[in-house]
């Protein structure tokens, strides 16, 4: 494992002059600014697998009108899974069996808690992966020229607009016929809904000052989606509030994440080898390897990790580090 580390406090400032020189801050693009160069997954169209979806026919056609909006989708519920797995990682259920829905895993046939998280969860990506394709200007189809309730002294400019186009998008590419009655396709439905709601819920204002001397006058403010672990984090609050839905009472909001059984016993339906616990966890049961490992035993092992350090700024534009090395020891289910 790598990671990136500055062992003293003026590195702190060579990062800033760093990221000056080098431009590479990702914002949002205002009205008139230019885009950056699209990945090269946007421009190579659908993947085979997304080719040949046959419970998604949006996603089906989209890949063969604008393949580009529906890789962003795409990459946007595979981002939500990844973020799945962080915030799962020392629970019991850690979304690791979980690919994405659109490969219809079998945990999508049931009714419970985890299932509406991963639904709200795959909605939000959809729509967070649309949404930052058109900020970065990489989408002809939702280009930065929007404009909304304008007044005296501010206007709306940048990518308001995507973020509409993304959640619009999300809905479409995801929501299936509701021409069946099973309850698993409504609370499916109201799922999705609550995901992209929560996109809406974690959204930034932004703004830009205009005027003399660095004065006020004039702003132009936009609206921007969170960063997706905001976003993870939003809805899985979301899911250790879920709202069981009974006979008597059917009904919920439309934010709320719902279900209609309890979560199977995951010692019983999630393999638990080589799971990362935490064995030295005295003040707190998370993570906890008597936990996670089903009271199954566990190694404890020592692992040597590089990382940069002593770095350097050498000009133009690149920093100079050194590798050191840390101790590490990691516990694992057995």
């Amino acid at each position: 494992m790598l990671s990136v580390g500055l062992s003293v406090e003026s590195d702190v400032l060579l990062v800033v002059v760093l990221v000056w020189c080098c431009a590479v801050e990702q914002v949002l693009p205002l009205r008139g600014a230019s885009a950056s160069k699209a990945p090269e997954k946007l421009t190579q169209g659908c993947s085979p697998e997304l080719l040949h979806l046959r419970s998604y026919r949006h996603f089906h056609v989209l890949c063969r009108t604008q393949p580009a909006i529906a890789v962003a989708a795409y990459e946007g519920i595979q981002d939500s899974m990844a973020a799945c797995r962080e915030h799962m990682r020392f629970q019991p259920w850690d979304c690791s069996q979980v690919s994405t829905v659109l490969h219809e895993p079998p945990i999508l046939r049931l009714g419970t808690r985890e299932t509406a998280y991963l639904w709200a969860m795959s909605s939000a990506g959809a729509a967070w992966g649309v949404s930052t394709a058109c900020a970065q200007g990489w989408l002809a189809e939702c280009a930065c020229n929007g404009r909304d309730n304008a007044k005296e002294n501010w206007e709306w400019g940048g990518c308001s607009y995507g973020v509409q186009f993304g959640i619009v998008t999300s809905r479409k590419l995801l929501t299936r016929s509701t021409s069946s009655r099973s309850p698993l396709r409504k609370l499916e439905k109201h799922n999705l809904k609550a995901g992209r709601l929560a996109v809406k819920k974690t959204l930034i204002s932004s703004c830009k000052c205009h005027g003399v001397s660095g004065s006020c006058d004039q702003k132009t403010c936009w609206k921007k989606t969170a960063d997706l672990a905001s976003i993870a984090k939003h809805i899985t609050n979301k899911m250790y509030k879920a709202k069981r839905l009974v006979e008597e009472n059917p009904h919920a909001k439309n934010a709320e994440l719902v279900f209609v059984e309890e979560s199977p016993d995951p010692c019983v339906t999630t393999r638990t080898t080589n799971r990362v616990c935490n064995w030295r966890n005295e003040t707190s049961s998370v993570g906890d390897c008597a936990l996670l490992c089903c009271g199954h035993a566990f190694k404890v092992s020592h692992e040597l990790i590089s990382y940069q350090c002593d770095c350097q700024f050498v000009w133009c534009c690149h920093l100079k580090c050194n590798t050191c090395l840390r101790h590490r020891w990691v516990s694992t289910c057995t």
